[in-house]
Order: structure tokens, then C-alpha cells, then sequence
């Protein structure tokens, strides 16, 4: 990892110091490792290129330079609505998409991966999201309590900016660039700014209790379809019928048959209903 630059703080947030690193391995796992050295809550990691971006599932993301914004957060949230940190994170970014590209439309695939609804739901971002218990914030200097044990959660997304280099087609025919839906240039750091204030937002409204799955349900495109949900043990069949209060989504797998999954990918089989 290289020298760090500071990038401006959006106004109005917890979210500080934001930097930008040149290169690095993976921004999550150096936040994560500044979250057991007691990093407090808010703080930012833009890179322009990742050598080992990691995506759920343990599969590997790949960037070009400059092509893409590559960022993580540190939140230290409630452990009992931790769950949702996920979702509220994609909500945020389906606000920025919409705030930057000026109303261009984006829905969310279950959990949290940004589609496209005018490209035939390519995708344009991916978000992962990694929970640590940490020895939490250290005290302010003449502080004496023993520091408690705190959760941690550090969210990365890889959203697309542009195609540095053509894409294959295998590539260009699942994904799309933010460019490409707006139509023009897309500036990095105004992206990042509107990210970060709609994650205020909508994080703010998980710690209040606010309707934060009213408006995922709204924004996510896996309600009412059909789904294939891959899991490390096995394969489930279904049509999503809801959201379950902790993020879950719930499937019914026919039969009079209802499944709620956890984690995992849920592929969508069949178009909307409607």
C-alpha cells in the first residue's frame, strides 16, 4: 500500500478522515485491520486499484485503473441490526446512482448487488460487507474506562465508472459503466461525496429505527421473481415472496414450503410478474 491522500469529507456526516491510496491489496481488509487497532467509526478508503478485491463468495474482483470507485467504510453499528448494515449500504447506493446520473434507474438484486433496470439488468456495483469484534475505539487522551469489546463492520463496494480497455464480451454482456448510463463523463470523488451522504442517511435511519426495509422492499428487483439461491451446501428453488426483518430473504419453495436464507446468491429465472 502506497501514500495516502486526503479527499474531502462530505459535510454533514460522521464519515472521517477520507483517504485515497494509489494501490492496494484490498481496502477491506485494511480497514478491517485499522478496526482491531481501534479505528473509531467513519473512516473512508478510496484506491484506484485493488490487487486482491475480494467479492461474496470468496470470488475475486478484478479492476483496471482508474475505472472504477473502489471504496470502504468503518461503522460500528448495534450488533442487533447489524444484519441490515448490507442493505442500507445498497440503498445508498441506488441514491447516489440516481443523484450523480441524474435520475438514471438502478435496483438492487439481493443483498446488495446495483442492476441496471433500462440495461437488462446489468450489473453496475457490487458491495461486501465483513463484521469483526474489535477491542473498539481507544479512549480519548485522560480517559480511564477499560475499553469494551465493540462490533465492526467494514463495507466495500466496487462500483463501475467506465472501461478503461474494451471489455469481452462475457463481461460486457452482464455489466454495465456508470458512463455508459449516463452518457458522458462521470467525476469519481462527486460519486463518492453522494455515496457517502446517502449512507448517512440511511445508516442513520437503521440507528433510529426508521423505515429502512420499507424502502429496500421498494428498490429490490429479486421481490416476485422466481430465484435459484446457490449456498455453500446446496441449491435452493423458489419465488421470493419478502424481506424478514433481519435482511433475510424469504423464499417460498413451494409445496407450503417456506425458506429464509441467510447469505448465499440468488439468481434470478424468470422475468418480474407484473
Amino acid at each position: 500500500m502506497t501514500e495516502f491522500a486526503a479527499l474531502p469529507t462530505p459535510p454533514g456526516t460522521r464519515f472521517g478522515p477520507v483517504r485515497l491510496v494509489t494501490e492496494t491489496g484490498s481496502t477491506n481488509a485494511d480497514l478491517l485491520a485499522a478496526a482491531s487497532g481501534g479505528q473509531p467509526e467513519g473512516a473512508v478508503l478510496v484506491t484506484d486499484h485493488q490487487t486482491a478485491g475480494r467479492g461474496r463468495q470468496q470470488r475475486v474482483w478484478h479492476d483496471e485503473p482508474g475505472g472504477s470507485l473502489l471504496v470502504s467504510v468503518l461503522l460500528r453499528p448495534d450488533p442487533d441490526r447489524a444484519s441490515l448494515v448490507p442493505l442500507v449500504t445498497g440503498l445508498a447506493a441506488v441514491d447516489a446512482v440516481a443523484e450523480v446520473g441524474r435520475g438514471v434507474a438502478v435496483g438492487l438484486k439481493w443483498p446488495n448487488d446495483v442492476l441496471s433496470v433500462e440495461r437488462s439488468e446489468r450489473k453496475l456495483a457490487g458491495i461486501l460487507a465483513e463484521a469483526t469484534t474489535t477491542p473498539g475505539p481507544t479512549p480519548a487522551a485522560g480517559d480511564r474506562p477499560a475499553v469494551r469489546p465493540s462490533m465492526a463492520v467494514v463495507v466495500g463496494m466496487g462500483l463501475n465508472l467506465r472501461w478503461v480497455t474494451a471489455p469481452p464480451d462475457e463481461v460486457a454482456n452482464r455489466a454495465v459503466t456508470m458512463e455508459e448510463l449516463v452518457g458522458g463523463p462521470v467525476d469519481r470523488d462527486a460519486l463518492l461525496a453522494a455515496y457517502l451522504r446517502g449512507l448517512e442517511r440511511w445508516y442513520g435511519e437503521l440507528e433510529r429505527g426508521g423505515p429502512v426495509l420499507d424502502r429496500y422492499r421498494a428498490c429490490c428487483v429479486t421481490l416476485d421473481r422466481d430465484v435459484r439461491f446457490v449456498t455453500s451446501t446446496g441449491e435452493v428453488r423458489g419465488r421470493a415472496i419478502g424481506i424478514g426483518a433481519t435482511g433475510t430473504l424469504v423464499l417460498d419453495a413451494g409445496g407450503g414450503r417456506t425458506v429464509e436464507l441467510h447469505a448465499g446468491d440468488a439468481h434470478h429465472v424468470a422475468s418480474a410478474s407484473g
